[in-house]
């Protein structure tokens, strides 16, 4: 009976938390709430998530993996003039847009 009870509690766990974490992969980040960042000439992921380490908190990889996936970039490398989207909420920096120059 007790040997039930625990095989019951850890599926209820591990349900739950696969349930929290499909919920949470299918949402969408909004855009609109993140800072937008035109590239310029010699820019690189790496070298943004190292600009922006202390509003971001992520590691380099994480950020350029965010950066990839909400940018739908089909690989790491950046164009001059193009906008990305970087995973720094506006309000952390007072609501204004940056711009790499």
């Amino acid at each position: 009976m007790k040997k039930t009870f625990v095989h019951y509690l850890v599926f209820s766990v591990l349900m739950t938390l696969f349930t929290a974490a499909f919920i949470y992969a299918g949402s969408p980040v909004d855009k609109q709430e993140y800072v937008t960042v035109t590239v310029a000439s010699g820019d690189t992921l790496w070298g943004l998530a190292k600009q922006y380490e202390q509003e971001h908190g992520l590691s380099p990889d994480e950020f350029i993996r965010w950066v990839v996936e909400v940018n739908h970039l089909r690989s790491s490398r950046l164009t001059a003039g193009e906008q990305i989207v970087i995973p720094v909420l506006k309000s952390k920096r007072g609501g204004s847009l940056a711009a790499n120059q």
